[in-house]
């Protein structure tokens, strides 16, 4: 049986986990559009090598502290491993890019990282879903045209190529116009064909439950 002690001093550590994740949303949201918007600007802009290394140790940086905030959460954590448990897809989404060809996974802990401003639950939902797909979209065009651009008879060779091959991928409508050659490209395009099942999922049960809270059930008869 838990003790009164304990469980006062779990409520402390719940109630410090909530306080961090309030006080640190909007920095790290900043910090999460900068990272995506700076790993942007790496891919597009022509960059001398220095000016590509300046741009890579401040993703790194910001990527550092990303990994520093789930260090500080765990260790407020009064039960750590209920907290791996519970948060394996951020676990994996911050290991994970660390290879080049699934740095497009970076987009689900921005993303996460950008819904601690809202504080309900639906507000969260509501939140991964409009950001979602853009981001996806950005994220899989950045990733797919920097593992396809330099690669011989590849046919994606400018961003609007990518953009279109990303939302084909995404819908899974896959005209054939555009494909990738290289094994990096096909990695980022199966990520981004069950990224968009999981999304429209999301986006049927969400609207789903939207129509169920507002409609008018009165009216029918068996």
């Amino acid at each position: 049986m838990v003790s009164k002690r304990t469980e006062a001093e779990i409520s402390i550590r719940e109630a410090m986990i909530t306080r961090w994740e309030r006080r640190s949303a909007l920095p790290l949201a900043l910090l999460a559009l900068a990272y995506m918007g700076l790993w942007a600007f790496q891919v597009l802009a022509t960059l001398t090598t220095t000016e590509w290394d300046v741009v890579e140790a401040v993703i790194l940086l910001i990527w550092a502290i990303f990994i520093a905030d789930f260090v500080i959460r765990l260790v407020m954590h009064p039960n750590k491993q209920h907290f791996l448990r519970t948060n394996v897809i951020e676990i994996a989404a911050l290991i994970l890019p660390a290879f080049r060809f699934l740095r497009v996974l970076r987009v689900i802990t921005a993303i996460g990282i950008m819904t601690r401003v809202v504080q309900t639950i639906q507000g969260r939902v509501n939140v991964y879903i409009a950001m979602m797909l853009p981001m996806l979209v950005l994220a899989g065009s950045i990733g797919v045209l920097e593992a396809e651009r330099s690669v011989p008879n590849a046919n994606i060779l400018t961003f609007g190529d990518a953009i279109w091959f990303t939302a084909e991928s995404i819908f899974t409508i896959g005209y054939g116009d555009f494909f990738p050659i290289s094994w990096e490209g096909r990695i980022i395009s199966l990520v981004m064909m069950l990224a968009g099942y999981a999304l429209l999922s999301v986006v049927a049960v969400n609207l789903a439950g939207y129509l169920l809270r507002n409609t008018d059930f009165k009216g029918f008869k068996r």
